[in-house]
Parts: structure tokens; C-alpha cells; sequence
């Protein structure tokens, strides 16, 4: 066996050669950048993955809160007769609740219940919450956002910053990854909920509210979840 490898390799032309040293390197590198390549688009595509369900995941709790309304959930004490809703608090950027308001006044405030807290987690946040009516279009500068349901109409009442007596045809939720994706959950005053990208740049102008302190309504404790 040793006597016919030994003649294997006497019979190779002299001129065959390997790779140089420079050639090695060459290679590495060029794998270097394609792997590294390969993992930053992949960990670009997790981030916009997690965040789109993130904004679904918001989206189905507003629906939620419209089954809610609509089909007139029994109160936390026996009565059938709450709306019911969501509260976005842009000092807590990263939870939201679902509550039952008891006076029906379509904002949270401490003689309503919250029936459930959702945190939003990996890094992701609700960055803005915008409302539009017919004086003023994208007003981001709201702390609060209040979106009810009562019966019989499936259509939100919108209201901001615990006003009670301005109304609102559109509300826009904006939430944001640390790499970047921005997604935008659209509730019509209709009643229609969706999800879409920033394609007018709302979530990403810099226009938001900055908040100086102090939290949203009170309100019963209720179970949290985690996004």
C-alpha cells in the first residue's frame, strides 16, 4: 500500500500547485464579507418579522376591544351596558390596555376597569400615536389615545389627552424596531382596522409627543401579556 501511494504521488506533473498563501487569504476574506453580509440581512429580516406581528398583534387587541363593544361583554360587575377599549400612554411607550369604559365617555380614566396589560418586549416600542380629523391632519403630539366601542355601532370613538369633546375620524398607532422597520396600525372611525408600512413618513418625522412626566388613568388591575 505504501509502495503504491509512493508511486501515485511521484507521477504527478511537478507544475501541480495548491493554493498560495495570498490566494488563502483572498478567499477568507471575500467569505468573511459574504457570511457577515448573510447574517446582517438576516438579523434585519427577524427584526421585521417580530415587529409586523407586534403591530398585528395590536391590531387583533383593538379588535378585541370592537368584539368587546359590539356584542356588549358583561362588566367586571355584572352589567352589560360598558363600552369597551384601548389606551395607548405614550409615557408607558411600551405596554397598552384593554378596558371597560364604565361611564362610556370614551376615555380611560379611574372609574373604568383594565381588564388586560400587554407589554411590548425585544426592544420594540410604540413610538407615536396619531389622530386626523377634518381641521388637522396627523396630530402626533398626544400623550393619550383612547379608541372605544359601544353598542350597537362597531365604529371607534377616538379621543386624545382625556378630551372628551373632540372627535376624530382616524387614529394611527406607529411602532418601531431598534434596527430600524417602522410599521403603522390604522383604526378608521368606521370601525376598519389595518396594518401597513410608513410608506408618508409619519412614524419617522421626528413630530411626537415628549413626555415631561406623569402616567395614564387609573383604572382595576387586570392580566399582562407579553409581545
Amino acid at each position: 500500500m505504501l509502495l503504491y501511494m509512493f508511486t501515485f504521488f511521484k507521477k504527478l506533473p511537478k507544475n501541480q500547485k495548491g493554493f498560495t498563501l495570498v490566494e488563502l487569504l483572498v478567499s477568507i476574506g471575500i467569505f468573511s464579507v459574504i457570511t457577515s453580509i448573510a447574517v446582517f440581512n438576516n438579523a434585519q429580516f427577524n427584526s421585521s418579522v417580530l415587529l409586523t406581528n407586534l403591530a398585528y398583534e395590536i391590531a387583533l387587541s383593538v379588535r378585541q376591544s370592537q368584539v368587546y363593544g359590539v356584542t356588549v361583554r358583561k362588566g367586571v360587575e355584572g352589567g352589560f351596558d360598558s363600552a369597551y377599549g384601548i389606551h395607548f400612554d405614550m409615557a408607558a411607550p411600551t405596554t397598552y390596555q384593554i378596558f371597560e369604559d364604565k361611564e362610556k365617555n370614551g376615555i380611560f380614566n379611574g372609574g373604568d376597569v383594565s381588564l388586560e396589560t400587554f407589554s411590548v418586549k425585544k426592544g420594540n416600542a410604540i413610538t407615536k400615536v396619531c389622530v386626523d380629523n377634518s381641521l388637522v391632519l396627523d396630530n402626533c403630539l398626544n400623550q393619550f389615545i383612547d379608541i372605544t366601542f359601544v353598542r350597537p355601532n362597531p365604529d371607534a370613538v377616538i379621543r386624545v389627552a382625556n378630551n372628551s369633546s373632540a372627535f376624530f375620524s382616524k387614529a394611527q398607532i406607529c411602532v418601531e424596531s431598534p434596527q430600524g422597520p417602522v410599521r403603522k396600525i390604522v383604526v378608521e372611525q368606521t370601525g376598519q382596522i389595518s396594518v401597513t408600512t410608513d410608506t408618508t413618513g409619519l412614524c419617522t418625522n421626528g413630530v411626537t409627543y415628549q413626555s415631561g412626566g406623569g402616567g395614564g388613568g387609573g383604572g382595576g388591575g387586570g392580566g399582562e401579556q407579553e409581545q
